[in-house]
């Protein structure tokens, strides 16, 4: 689309949902909700849907309503940019997320004139949502997915449409600047994200309480003088949706048209008949492995069964017990636990979904074998699939309807079955917790109703419209959580010197006594040693989230890595020591992980899985682990860490020797053909970074930047050498466009701009010019540089430039220079913003940047609207009224706003940079 061209007619919901969604109509309920959200101007605070019935599509309302709204001008537009979706757990099939892929695909395909995506309704949508973009020429609509503890994604600006994917504590720990998998540096953009212009949309939120009651805390707790962003955008807007929720609150449910639709009758009334086995004693996996068996020899046909058990050890039980029977039975069976690594639970997850084989909603393929799919709460929420049998062990009301709306789910099966097993509650004599695991005492109160409820033949029916009537309010009490106050909130604020031993922000949004608070592991053949950084850098996909109580088991207090602050860097601690959130990075031979997930019997080898994208570690330790053989004396050839002068052809005839020696030893997670495919793609030539493993890495890889706390990284890969001015032009209008794209005010914007106009202007220094240029300083002054990597430190000290200086200190005492040559009559308010913003973009000022050894006597000076600047360059000078800017800044705009103008400048100048590793 054109800038300036007429915005197409916003198509119907109807249409709109129906291109979506393969050509069907939405129900009557999903009209309706996006004609009152339409009307005004808001969502409802509760959405009361029963399971099945597509709550998904509040995603396709949301995205339609924004497009809607595209016509409005940024001021008056209600409708927020991204859309969150919000899960109290971490979800192993998650058919939210394949939606919400599925329409930003067709919505980007649709922008770039791909013809299998054309459909005039798709088409009208991508444009206005382009349209709302900076300048508009962004993506339509922009996915991100965080899930585990090193979910590195987030919105390219605070301008672009987007659908985050989140749990509770990636969200809430984001919204409390303290981000899971966020650096130090990144949190503040971070919580800017989450906490302005958002639509949370959380699914079954009986399960996450806390988080729903602190966004209206949050607010109370930080009123402020002056909001940067027009109306309600300026706060998340947090939407329950529950069919178990609060029956006096603003709360959108089925009306009569509803049901009297056939789908959704057909739904309601789906048969599902329940039968309750109550054992006095017995061994719970042995009788639910039974259970199972029983429906599967009572079957007349191949069929497929769901069992839920609470823990991911009684899981892993159950699933051995009924793999022993497979071949016997002529059956499939599969564990999802969501303990296992996404790269690895990607097979199990595809056959869970297949359409064939597997049990997705609406699979009408006559089966050869039977389908037995064993798993813990990881497939109550968010799964699109339909069973045709289930069994359960005891749980809590709210477990109970979640489990049974994955029976029948469509209402096709006129036999489906269910067996609810409920054995005594276990003797825990090392704990306080009273009743059940994971339930506590209500599955008594749940066997009680069921008992009473069965009929003559020992049956209950549980078709979704009875069980909400039969099972009652449920009786979970979600504990307490402790009282938000200012003054934490500020001290949380503090992201670059964040105050020593700070409130811990998991008990804000997860309860004082939630048992489920985690840390992230991943296994690597290279384990960096302390203030080392990791190499590759930590994906998601390779994590597994446990929690603590069970590491601190397991890894008892043995001495560990865990990466630091900038998601990077190894940090040496111990088990005891580790804080939800915290990453943890264990040895390959240490075992505890196997072909179904995490398992603490396990002592195998663990697949290091980072290295197929990225290359290979030139450690020995590393490649033994990898390969099983011993190749130190070549690695040694190829490092050559002895001599005064390494010979790079040498080095790199000493790696193609490795690599020869390595061909012949796949690691257990390669075929023989791709390792050689695998090797035959590394380059010859060591890479060496400073505190970084020296590897080869594959040719077609482009290899991060290096990052480093305490030197700056100005380096661009591949391209031309960027002026200075032309480089604060470019951000400046980027800065702009972003900014007036959101409705942020004239004024605001102006200071916005200039201070991205502005940022980099303490580079102009003569030491970091002679860095930029490994020698004498550069006319024109330059931004960016394509120095060498092998001698990014070296020129540092020979510039004369000092460990750990931060331009942007110059740039904000420049700043300060220039203005006091302005007209007097300034706001002070907005002048306190743009040396804020200035000082601000690469992270720290928060509320302070520190100082470093320096002492040099030299001016830094500057030309700025034909005023030369000059300012003192000693970077071992502190500027002591940042702090003190800090907190006025937080009062007038608040603490969100301050940190959303902020993303807006750092955000412009991470896409004009573009080839930065931004983290």
């Amino acid at each position: 689309m054109s800038i300036g061209s007429p915005l197409p007619r916003v198509p119907a919901f109807e249409d709109f949902y129906a291109a979506v969604n393969n050509g069907r109509r939405p129900f009557p309920w999903q009209a309706r909700l996006t004609e009152q959200v339409l009307a005004e101007g808001r969502w409802p605070a509760e959405i009361g849907i029963p399971t099945g019935l597509g709550k998904t599509s509040c995603l396709d309302v949301a995205v339609w309503w924004l497009a809607a709204e595209a016509d409005r001008g940024p001021q008056e537009r209600r409708a927020p940019t991204r859309i969150w979706w919000v899960v109290n757990r971490r979800l192993l099939v998650d058919t939210t997320a394949v939606h919400a892929d599925r329409i930003a695909r067709l919505l980007c395909e649709s922008a770039i004139g791909r013809v299998e995506a054309g459909h005039p309704a798709i088409e009208s949508v991508a444009r206005r949502l382009q349209h709302l973009t900076a300048g508009g020429t962004g993506e339509p609509l922009q996915i991100e997915k965080l899930r585990g503890g090193v979910a590195l994604g987030r919105p390219r600006d605070p301008a672009q449409p987007s659908i985050i994917l989140s749990t509770v504590p990636m969200f809430g720990s984001r919204l409390l600047f303290r981000g899971y998998g966020s650096s130090r540096s990144m949190r503040p953009i971070d919580a800017a994200l989450a906490g302005t212009d958002s639509l949370v949309l959380v699914d079954e939120a009986h399960l996450a309480t806390h988080l729903m009651r602190l966004v209206p805390a949050l607010r109370e707790c930080a009123p402020t003088e002056a909001l940067v962003l027009p109306g309600e955008r300026s706060w998340p807007q947090v939407v329950s949706l529950t069919a178990t929720g609060d029956a006096d609150a603003d709360r959108f449910e089925l009306d009569d048209d509803d049901r009297s639709h056939h789908a959704v009758q057909q739904r309601l009334s789906a048969h599902k008949r329940l039968e309750v086995r109550k054992k006095s004693k017995g061994r719970l996996t042995e009788e639910l492995a039974d259970a199972t068996l029983d429906l599967l020899r009572d079957a007349d046909r191949a069929t497929s069964c769901v069992v839920f058990a609470n823990t991911p050890a009684d899981a892993r039980e159950v699933f051995m017990r009924i793999k022993s029977q497979q071949d016997r039975l002529g059956l499939d069976a599969l564990l999802l636990t969501g303990r296992s690594r996404e790269c690895d639970a990607e097979a199990a997850r595809s056959r869970v979904v297949d359409p064939e084989h597997g049990a997705p909603s609406g699979h009408d393929q006559k089966r050869k074998k039977s389908l037995v799919v064993v798993a813990t709460q990881t497939l109550e929420v968010g799964a699109d699939v339909d069973f045709e049998f289930l069994v359960t062990e005891q749980c809590g009301t709210r477990a109970l309807i979640q489990r049974l709306g994955r029976l029948n789910r469509l209402g096709r099966h006129s036999d489906s079955r269910a067996i609810y097993v409920h054995l005594p509650a276990p003797s825990r004599k090392d704990t306080d917790l009273d009743g059940w695991p994971v339930y506590g005492r209500e599955p008594k109160t749940v066997l009680e109703i069921l008992e009473r409820s069965q009929g003559l033949d020992g049956d209950i029916d549980v078709s979704p419209q009875h069980v909400r009537g039969l099972l009652g309010a449920p009786n979970d009490d979600p504990g307490r959580a402790p009282e938000i106050l200012p003054a934490l909130l500020w001290e949380w604020t503090k992201t670059t010197t964040p105050p020593p031993g700070e409130a811990p922000v998991e008990p804000y949004f997860s309860g004082v006594a939630d048992p489920v608070r985690s840390a992230s592991v991943m296994w690597r053949c290279h384990v960096p040693p302390s203030g080392h950084r990791l190499w590759p850098r930590p994906r998601d996909a390779e994590t597994v989230d446990i929690p603590l109580r069970e590491l601190r088991v397991e890894l008892k207090d043995d001495e560990l890595v865990r990466l630091g602050s900038d998601g990077v860097t190894a940090e040496v601690t111990t088990a005891s020591r580790l804080r939800p959130g915290d990453v943890v990075v264990l040895p390959t031979d240490r075992g505890l992980l196997d072909e179904f997930g995490w398992s603490p019997e396990s002592d195998e080898i663990v697949a290091d899985v980072s290295l197929e994208a990225s290359g290979l570690p030139l450690e020995a330790t590393a490649l033994r682990r990898c390969c099983g053989v011993n190749v130190a004396h070549e690695v040694r050839r190829a490092l050559q860490g002895d001599a005064e002068e390494p010979d790079d052809d040498e080095r790199s005839e000493a790696a193609a020797d490795l690599i020869e020696s390595l061909r012949a030893c796949p690691p257990p997670h390669f075929g023989e053909d791709e390792w050689h495919g695998f090797l035959d793609r590394l380059d010859r030539a060591p890479v060496d970074v400073e505190d970084e493993v020296s590897r080869l890495v594959l040719r077609e890889t482009d290899e991060p930047a290096p990052y480093d706390e305490h030197d700056e990284v100005s380096l661009v890969s591949g391209r031309a050498v960027v002026e200075l001015d032309l480089h604060g032009q470019a951000v400046g209008e980027r800065a702009r466009q972003v900014a007036t794209a959101l409705g942020v005010s004239a004024a605001v914007v102006s200071v916005v701009g200039r201070a991205a106009d502005l940022h980099d202007v303490g580079k102009a220094d003569e030491r970091f010019q002679r860095w930029l240029s490994d020698g004498e300083p550069s006319r024109p002054a330059l931004a960016k540089s394509r120095l060498s990597r092998s001698r990014w430190a070296e020129a540092r000290a020979a510039a004369g430039w000092p460990r750990g200086g931060r331009h942007e200190e110059l740039s904000a005492r420049l700043v300060q220079n220039w203005l006091q040559c302005q007209e007097p009559d300034r706001d002070e308010q907005l002048d306190d913003l743009l040396i804020h913003l200035v000082v601000r973009h690469h992270g720290r000022g928060r509320p302070f940047v520190m100082p470093v050894s320096d002492g040099t006597s030299s001016p830094v000076r500057c030309d700025i609207d034909g005023v030369m600047a000059t300012a003192c360059a000693d970077l071992s000078v502190a500027d002591w009224e940042q702090p003190e800017r800090f907190a006025r800044l937080n009062l007038r705009y608040g603490p969100w706003g301050v940190a959303l103008l902020e993303a807006v400048v750092r955000q412009a100048d991470h896409m004009v940079s573009a080839g930065g590793d931004v983290r």
